[in-house]
């Protein structure tokens, strides 16, 4: 700052107490420190955002002080000189900076939102820029700051344009830089209403060319024309080039159909384009390209994706709120029942949820579509279970039964939404027949099954058949391999809840002791059950001599685990007495 800029800021803090005294000092002595830096080639760029950082604040205390005396009192004017001494000390700095330091998107970003922001006291943010656009920058982000800024705030296009020249010469292969720069040339024949056509055209022209093939960015092109309704050549000559350059992609399909049922309408025969309000149009149009798109001779594979496509969008369709009239509602109902019983016919429909809906909104019978479905996508479980359930409701033993093996077949380890209801099913008509099931769930060679139905087994049997029964049954229970951990456990709980309350303890101990020696390796949680069990029923004597068994049983990485466990179990029954509890005790089962 010259003298009398310095004197001007000081008397300013002073007038309106904006700053103490020894603060203003420390701010003087941080520029010159850092003014000392940058002479000595030792400033790094955090430095200059920090001290940037506090112009900043500063700036912005002092608008809000001349704001508020203007304000309070009545007047219009006010040395504002202030203002421009800040603004162009950070113009300055970001100057400096951005001449000593590679320039990064966010720094530039910064920079220019504070051009704009004071725009009464910086005029030469361009010319900063047209001097930063000439270097080379490692982020091809810079340069689309810079012209994007230039376009959207400056209305500047030929700076724009030079920006984005700049930024494609260093970085020739930036997709995103060739559509941002087709995007400002999209907007600005919007502002011209049209008059600079021809170089909108010789731009698209030039991108397709050189990513000729890419159909992904062709679409994207497209997006980008469509947003704005003045630039409808240029919309129409993106569209055709799309349908004759990918009429043999189920991609250009599925587009042509997404831009007809939002009301872009392509005439292939004229080869124009225009666009419709009316939305019942735009559907019907869109429903009439799948169809066409499905006439083209597509390699089998590629018309399979595009009758996906089509299914998935009569889908949206029907889910959206365009279908409150009654006719669009017939025509979709119609165009749903075709496409989906042709889709089923071609080998096309292949996914779950497609049959199901299709099954749920059809005035045809539920169990065919089911049936269908099955025979086409044979191990999705929604399937089964919504055919199971169909025949539910019929109240058909024998329909049940057979779809119930078929998908179990189909299955295997993922059946058991199948098996919990017909277990459910049969324990409510069938009983008799429950057993049977149980039985052949406990041996099912799944441990995803078994695991689960043999406790279950086990529970209904002690309720319908009684203890001496269980334990017989437990026995053969437990001998399926691998074993069931939650077999024991239900067992331990089913023979401690016999008899009002008498513990056998030599049985319980016997399952404990069975159960620690073949899980106890890696679970703590059964000799934590088996200590605890001992506090409260059996004996304290033997508690230690758990412990130290698990210690020699558990797997290294566990026993400190275990010890934690432990002295929580000692805590907790420090004063238990097992006679309070009323427990008889027996101590063998004779």
């Amino acid at each position: 700052m010259s003298p009398d800029e310095m004197d001007s800021e000081v008397n300013f803090m002073k007038t309106y107490s904006i700053m103490e005294w020894e603060k203003l000092t420390k701010l003087n002595n941080d520029r010159k420190s850092l003014n000392q830096k940058i002479t000595l080639g030792l400033a790094t760029r955090e430095e200059f955002l920090k001290q940037i950082k506090t112009e900043l604040n500063m700036l912005d205390t002092c608008q809000l002080k001349i704001e508020q005396e203007l304000k309070e009192n009545n007047t219009e004017y006010l040395d504002t000189e202030i203002l421009t001494i800040l603004s162009n000390r950070i113009n300055d700095m970001y100057t400096t900076m951005f001449h000593l330091f590679p320039v990064v998107k966010t720094s530039l970003s910064e920079y220019i939102e504070f051009c704009s922001n004071n725009i009464l006291f910086i005029t030469r943010c361009s010319i900063m820029l047209d001097t930063l656009m000439l270097r080379y920058h490692s982020d091809p982000e810079v340069y689309l700051t810079a012209a994007t800024y230039a376009f959207d705030d400056r209305n500047d296009i030929e700076s724009a344009r030079r920006y984005f020249a700049e930024g494609l010469k260093y970085h020739e292969n930036c997709k995103n830089l060739y559509v941002e720069e087709f995007w400002v040339e999209v907007q600005h024949l919007e502002k011209t209403e049209g008059a600079s056509l021809p170089i909108a055209i010789e731009k698209y022209r030039s991108l397709i060319k050189r990513f000729e093939g890419d159909i992904e960015f062709h679409f994207i092109l497209l997006d980008r024309a469509i947003k704005l309704s003045a630039v409808r050549e240029l919309q129409c000559n993106v569209v055709r080039d799309m349908v004759k350059k990918y009429s043999h992609s189920e991609l250009m399909w599925q587009k042509l159909a997404k831009i007809h049922f939002d009301g872009f309408i392509y005439h292939k025969e004229t080869e124009q384009l225009h666009y419709d309000k009316n939305y019942i149009n735009g559907i019907r149009n869109c429903i009439k390209t799948y169809e066409d798109g499905l006439k083209e001779n597509l390699p089998l594979q590629n018309k399979h994706k595009l009758w996906n496509f089509y299914i998935d969008h009569v889908i949206e369709i029907r889910k959206s709120y365009r279908m409150k009239k009654e006719t669009i509602r017939n025509f979709m109902n119609e165009t749903m029942e075709r496409a989906f019983q042709e889709a089923h016919d071609n080998k096309a429909l292949c996914k779950a949820e497609q049959y199901i809906y299709w099954a749920d909104n059809t005035i045809q019978d539920y169990d065919k579509i089911m049936r269908n479905a099955v025979e086409v996508i044979k191990d999705d479980v929604d399937i089964w279970v919504n055919l199971i359930t169909c025949y539910l409701n019929y109240d058909s033993l024998d329909m049940i039964i057979e779809a119930f093996q078929e998908g179990v077949r189909a299955l295997q380890s993922k059946s058991l939404p199948l098996w919990k209801i017909l277990i459910f099913y049969l324990g409510n008509t069938h009983p008799k027949l429950l057993q049977q099931l149980y039985h052949e769930g406990s041996h099912f060679p799944f441990p995803e099954i078994n695991f689960i139905i043999r406790p279950e087994y086990l529970a209904w049997n002690v309720v319908h058949n009684g203890i001496l029964s269980t334990r017989e049954l437990f026995t053969k229970l437990r001998a399926i391999k691998p074993e069931c951990k939650q077999l024991y456990m239900s067992m331990i709980t089913f023979e401690q809840n016999q008899n009002s309350g008498i513990t056998k303890l030599k049985t319980i101990r016997k399952l404990y002791n069975d159960v620690c020696n073949t899980f106890g390796d890696t679970d703590i949680e059964v000799w934590s059950e088996c200590i605890r069990f001992e506090c409260i029923h059996g004996s304290s004597n033997l508690v230690k001599e758990i412990f130290k068994a698990s210690m020699r049983c558990l797997v290294k990485d566990l026993r400190s685990t275990m010890t934690e466990e432990f002295e929580k179990l000692k805590k907790e029954f420090l004063e238990y007495d097992p006679k309070d509890e009323g427990v008889i005790v027996i101590n063998d089962d004779e």
